[in-house]
C-alpha cells in the first residue's frame, strides 16, 4: 500500500476482547513536531499520555472496510465485488508529547465492523478481530524518528464488557482487569488505504434533561426533541438506561416505533437501546464509548447523582436560517434540520439513526440538495459520492444502501443517487471535478438500467431486489414501478445530457438524447390518457413525475394545483412528495405549496407535530420510525420558492442568481438566509402592511437579479 502506513503492520488483541487497548510505550527528547498517524476497525479511540488526539467520535468514518462474504445480505443485488477502502487520519500531537516517557493508547470498538448482534438488512460484520495501524513521526533537534506498529506493543482489555452500535455498551469497573499481553500481528486487509476524507461525528451540545415520571423505580427523562447521542450519567452505582422516541399514555418507554419490532441475532431479544454502568464503588462519570443512540425519552434504573444528555452527529455546522409567522413553515425548517442531523453520522446520511442506520441511497440522494443548502456538508457529501461508486456492481448496478450493508429499494429512486447526488454536489458548490470523478460510473449506470429494460421502460431489477418505483405513501403504493423507474431513466439522460458538457463529453450527447426520446413514447404510450389528461391515472401524484422529467408541461401542473388544492395533505410516496413540491413551485403555485403545509389533515406536517413529533416520520400515518429525514427533502422550497432565492439556468456554485420572492401571499412575515460558496445572501418579507416589503442583502461578487 503506498500510503503514509507504509512500512506499518496490522495489530491487534485476541478476538474474544470486547475492547481491547493497544499499547506503545517510548522515550524521546528534543521534541519539534509529531504527527499520528492511525487508523483502526471497527472504531478507534487514540490517546497519548491519556490525552485524547482529537474529540471526533467514531473514527474511521463508515466504509467497506474490507472483502466479506455478500452472500449473506438482504437483497444484495450485487453482481461484482466491491471497491474496499478505510481512511486513516494524521493528528498533530506535538502538544500532547512529554521530553521523556511516552505512551500511546488505541482503545478500539466494534461498530460495524465487528457487529455480529443485528441483521439490519442481512449480515452485516466484516471480521471477528479488531485491530489498528498507526506510525508517529517526530521531529526532534537532532533526528526524525518514525515509530510504526510493529507487534511489540502490548494490550489488554478495558471495562467494556458488551459493546453493539444498535444495542448499548455495559461498562463494568468492578471487574479485575487482564494484565498486559504481547499483540497478535494480523494480515494485511485487502483494501485501499487512504487518507481520510468525510465529516466525522462529535459531540456537538448538551441538554439537560427533564425528570417527568417515575414508574416501579425507573425515572423517566424528557429530553426535549427527537435526538442522537449519548447520556452521561454521574453514579458510585449500577444504572441502567433505555431509549426511545416515544411514550405511552402512563409516561413508560414506547419502544414500537424505532427498534424494538426487531430482534437480536444470538439471543433473538428485542433491538432496545440500553447501557449498563457498573461502578467498583467509587463515584464515576459513565457514557458510552463507541455507540450512540437515537431518543426524546430515556429511563434510568438505579441509583444516579447526575445525568447530561450529549447530542452527537456530523460536525456538519447549520448555515441556514428560516423563521415565518407560519406555523407550518417553521416546524418543516426545524424539524427537517434537526432530523437530517440526526441522521449524519460516519459521514453517511442514513435512513433512520435507531433501526437501520444505512446509508439508503433513496432516502439519501432525495435530501442531498437540500441538506447540502442548508448545513455546511460539502466535505460530507463527497465522501459519501464515494461510497456510492465504490459499491457499484461490475455491470453497473447501484446498490441500496453505501457503503453496502445490505437493504432493499429500486432502480430509479435508489440507484440514481449515482447521477443525482454528483449533480446537486455540483450545482451547490460548482465543483466540476465531482462530475469528471463520476462521469464514467454514471454511465455504467445508464447502460444498466437500458439492460433491465423492456419495450424502452426499465421493469426489472437484479434477482432478490425488491425493484421498487416509490414508497411510503399513506395508503397503498399503486403508482405502477416501471412507471416511477423509467421517469427516473428520463431525468438521469436529461442531467448528463448537462453534465457531458461540464466535462468535454458532448459526443455523448447525441446518445443520451436518443434513449430520452425512446424512453419518454415508451411513457406516453403506456401511461398518458389523452382523455383524462393523466399520467398512470393521476394518482397518487404521479403526474409530478411527468413534469419533473419533461414530459409534460403547465397543463399538467395546473392538474396538480387543483388536485392538492382540494385534496389538502399528501397522498404521496416519499420520492414523489419532493418531487410534488418541486413542480408546484416551479409552476408559480408556491401558494398551493404553502396550503399543504398548514394543513392538520392526515397526511399532513402539521399532523405530525400535533402528534408530538419534534422530527419527520417515515410515514405520515406515524407508523414505524419518527425520524426519518426523507419527507423533508421538500424544505428546499422556503429557500427557492417562498424566499425565492435560485440560480440562474445554467449556472452553479451560487455565481448569477435570480431572487424572486413570493409577494402575493398576504399578511406573511418570513426571513431566511442560505451561506453560498461566494457567502451570505438573505431575503425577509412582510406582506402584512397594503405594500409589501422585501430587503435582500447578497455578496457583491455575486451577479444578482431581482424580480420586482
Amino acid at each position: 500500500m503506498n500510503n503514509a502506513l507504509n512500512n506499518c503492520v496490522w495489530i491487534g488483541a485476541d478476538g474474544g476482547i470486547v475492547s481491547p487497548i493497544i499499547l506503545r510505550k517510548f522515550n524521546v527528547e528534543g521534541i519539534k513536531k509529531a504527527s499520528l498517524f492511525i487508523t483502526g476497525l471497527g472504531y478507534f479511540e487514540a490517546k497519548i499520555n491519556d490525552k485524547s488526539v482529537t474529540d471526533y467520535k467514531f473514527l474511521p468514518v463508515i466504509t467497506d472496510y474490507e472483502p466479506r462474504d455478500l452472500t449473506l445480505c438482504a437483497h444484495k443485488n450485487t453482481t461484482g465485488i466491491t471497491t474496499n477502502r478505510i481512511y486513516y487520519y494524521n493528528f498533530d500531537v506535538t502538544s500532547l508529547l512529554n521530553n521523556g516517557n511516552n505512551t500511546l493508547s488505541i482503545q478500539l470498538g466494534n461498530g460495524f465492523y465487528r457487529q455480529e448482534e443485528r441483521v439490519a438488512e442481512g449480515k452485516m460484520s466484516f471480521g471477528d478481530t479488531l485491530k489498528c495501524i498507526y506510525k508517529i513521526i517526530i521531529e526532534t533537534e537532532n533526528e526524525t524518528i518514525e515509530l510504526c506498529s510493529d507487534g511489540s506493543e502490548t494490550y489488554t482489555d478495558s471495562a467494556i464488557r458488551f459493546s453493539n452500535i444498535y444495542l448499548g455498551e455495559m461498562i463494568d469497573y468492578s471487574i479485575k482487569l487482564l494484565k498486559e499481553s504481547q499483540v497478535n500481528v494480523l494480515p494485511s486487509p485487502n483494501t485501499i488505504l487512504n487518507e481520510a476524507i468525510g465529516t466525522p461525528d462529535k459531540v456537538i451540545r448538551t441538554i439537560r434533561p427533564k425528570k417527568i415520571a417515575e414508574i416501579n423505580g425507573r425515572h423517566i427523562f424528557d429530553a426535549g426533541e427527537n435526538i442522537t447521542g449519548v447520556v452521561e450519567v454521574k453514579t458510585n452505582s449500577t444504572v441502567t438506561l433505555r431509549f426511545a422516541e416515544n411514550i405511552n399514555d402512563d409516561m413508560s418507554l414506547n419502544f414500537t416505533s424505532s427498534t424494538a419490532s426487531y430482534r437480536t441475532t444470538r439471543s433473538g431479544e428485542l433491538q432496545i437501546m440500553t447501557d449498563t454502568f457498573i461502578s467498583d464503588g467509587t463515584p464515576r462519570i459513565f457514557e458510552a464509548k463507541f455507540t450512540f443512540h437515537a431518543f426524546r425519552y430515556f429511563d434510568v434504573y438505579g441509583k444516579y447523582d447526575d445525568l447530561t444528555v450529549k447530542v452527537i452527529h456530523a460536525d456538519t455546522p447549520v448555515t441556514s436560517t428560516f423563521t415565518s409567522n407560519h406555523e407550518g413553515m417553521n416546524f418543516l425548517y426545524n424539524a427537517f434540520l434537526r432530523t437530517q442531523l440526526d441522521n449524519m453520522h460516519g459521514s453517511i446520511p442514513s435512513d433512520c439513526p435507531h433501526r437501520e442506520r444505512l446509508g439508503y441511497t433513496g432516502d439519501g440522494q432525495l435530501v442531498a440538495q437540500t441538506a447540502m443548502m442548508m448545513l455546511d456538508s460539502k466535505e460530507f457529501y463527497k465522501k459519501w459520492i464515494q461510497d456510492i461508486l465504490d459499491c457499484q456492481d461490475t455491470d453497473g448496478h447501484v446498490r441500496h444502501t453505501a457503503p453496502f450493508l445490505g437493504g432493499g429499494g429500486g432502480p430509479g429512486g435508489w440507484g440514481s443517487a449515482i447521477v443525482i447526488v454528483p449533480y446537486a454536489y455540483y450545482k451547490q458548490y460548482g465543483d466540476t471535478e465531482i462530475i469528471k470523478h463520476c462521469y464514467d460510473k454514471m454511465k455504467l449506470w445508464i447502460n444498466y438500467l437500458l439492460s433491465h429494460s423492456e419495450n424502452g421502460l426499465v421493469i426489472s431489477e437484479d434477482a432478490g431486489g425488491w425493484c421498487l418505483g416509490d414508497w411510503a405513501s399513506l395508503e397503498k403504493m399503486e403508482i405502477p414501478e416501471p412507471y416511477v423507474n423509467s421517469c427516473y431513466l428520463v431525468k438521469n439522460l436529461l442531467l448528463l445530457e448537462e453534465m457531458a458538457e461540464l466535462v468535454d463529453k458532448s459526443d455523448d450527447i447525441p446518445y443520451y438524447q436518443t434513449l430520452r426520446n425512446t424512453t419518454e413514447k415508451a411513457i406516453v404510450n403506456t401511461y398518458y390518457d389523452t382523455a383524462s389528461g393523466h399520467f398512470a391515472g393521476g394518482i397518487q401524484g404521479a403526474d409530478a413525475f411527468a413534469v419533473w422529467c419533461g414530459l409534460a408541461g403547465a397543463e399538467t401542473a395546473k392538474r396538480l394545483a387543483d388536485r392538492y388544492t382540494e385534496l389538502k395533505y399528501f397522498d404521496t410516496g416519499f420520492l414523489c412528495t419532493d418531487i410534488l413540491c418541486e413542480v408546484l413551485c416551479n409552476y408559480g403555485y408556491t401558494d398551493v405549496f404553502l396550503s399543504l403545509l398548514e394543513s392538520e389533515k392526515l397526511g399532513s406536517f402539521l399532523y405530525m407535530k400535533r402528534h408530538g413529533a419534534t422530527t419527520i416520520w417515515e410515514y405520515f400515518i406515524g407508523k414505524c420510525s419518527h425520524n426519518h429525514p426523507m419527507f423533508g427533502a421538500c424544505t428546499r422550497q422556503l429557500f427557492q420558492s417562498v424566499l425565492g432565492i435560485r440560480q440562474r439556468e445554467g449556472t452553479a456554485g451560487y455565481t448569477d442568481v435570480i431572487i424572486n420572492p413570493i409577494k402575493t401571499t398576504p399578511n406573511l412575515r418570513v426571513s431566511g438566509s442560505i451561506d453560498t460558496p461566494n457567502g451570505v445572501i438573505s431575503v425577509s418579507i412582510d406582506t402584512t402592511g397594503e405594500t409589501p416589503i422585501v430587503k435582500i442583502d447578497a455578496p457583491q461578487t455575486i451577479k444578482l437579479e431581482i424580480i420586482k
